[in-house]
């Protein structure tokens, strides 16, 4: 069952690009920069596509300058967007991030704003609903942080709509630190949702926390198979790779995953995929493939990486392939 389940979530890869335009499969691989390109020629697109497409662009890159200057004039001729208004706001977020600790307090408001605009604009948009809640759930007081308001929000999506509802009261049982009755309302609602890629994967999720890895691994693998989104699949097969680089759970399954991470991302500006390179080496260090591991690490290290936790662990798998 759990082949057949891998097995399946891998091929339907073929399938599912085949619906997608050349634009939307460079921006399910996190092609970015070669979508910038190609956007720069375009002329069949419309004004507001093009606009919509190139902030997502920037927003992947991480120009959070250019994307406030592109939303600002796109929000000038397109006011009552709300995808608009959605991208303007998590780049808002981006700039409070990046900023200094005077300044980003501002920014973090000027993005609860156009949240609360987009909302308004399209109050039946669930991706804008779980924004606005995520948000308030993890933003400080100071910076428009409410947690009753998520709270109540999660309540009134609950009512409304299922099983994103159930996915949103997960986030705020979380943050309270509930995560068996987390579990236990998840397991509730794949009884009436069994397939739901999204309910599946917080599921599996929450068994990892949880310490369980073994049954998070199987929930990962339903989820994968289940998922239509494909960058939402890769990110179940990039799980499953972690748990069999951690937990020893399945390194073959693992192994075929996380390839099928690597070759979907590859050449491209995904964020994940030097971590995706450390946990196929660790399997292969499980595996006593050695010579492979130490060529992954590698190519892991002959790019530009500021990610400090990423460094710690590579020290500690040249250390342990030294050992071996």
């Amino acid at each position: 069952m759990k082949t057949l389940c891998l097995f399946a979530a891998l091929s339907s890869f073929a399938l599912l690009a085949s619906d997608l335009s050349s634009y939307d499969l460079l921006l399910e691989q996190d092609k970015f920069r070669q979508l910038q390109q190609q956007l720069g020629k375009t002329t069949t697109l419309s004004d507001k596509e093009l606009r919509i497409l190139q902030l997502k662009t920037m927003l992947g890159l991480r120009q959070s300058e250019q994307a406030k200057q592109l939303a600002n004039q796109a929000l000038e001729a397109y006011p009552q967007d709300a995808e608009l208004l959605r991208l303007s706001a998590l780049n808002q977020f981006n700039l409070a991030q990046e900023s200094s600790i005077f300044s980003a307090g501002s920014y973090a408001k000027a993005g609860l704003a156009l949240l609360k605009q987009a909302m308004a604009a399209d109050p039946t948009d669930l991706k804008i609903q779980q924004t606005l809640i995520g948000f308030y759930l993890q933003a400080p007081a100071i910076a428009g942080g409410d947690s009753k308001e998520a709270k109540r929000l999660a309540k009134a999506m609950a009512e409304k709509y299922q099983p994103e509802g159930t996915l949103v009261t997960i986030e705020v049982l979380m943050n309270d630190d509930k995560l068996q009755d987390a579990i236990k309302l998840a397991e509730q609602q794949l009884k009436l949702y069994p397939e739901h890629s999204a309910l599946l994967g917080a599921y599996a999720n929450l068994l990892s926390l949880n310490k369980d890895p073994a049954n998070a691994f199987i929930q990962y693998q339903k989820a994968a198979a289940a998922a239509t989104d494909l960058s939402e699949q890769q990110g179940y097969y990039y799980q499953l790779g972690r748990l069999a680089a951690t937990d020893q759970q399945d390194p073959q399954r693992g192994q075929q995953a996380l390839l099928e991470y690597l070759a979907f991302y590859q050449d491209s500006d995904n964020a994940r995929f030097s971590w995706a390179q450390l946990r196929l080496s660790q399997i292969y260090l499980l595996q006593k493939q050695q010579d492979k591991a130490k060529e992954l690490i590698q190519q892991i290290k002959n790019k530009p990486q500021d990610d400090d936790r990423l460094q710690s662990e590579l020290k500690k798998l040249e250390k342990q392939l030294k050992n071996a």
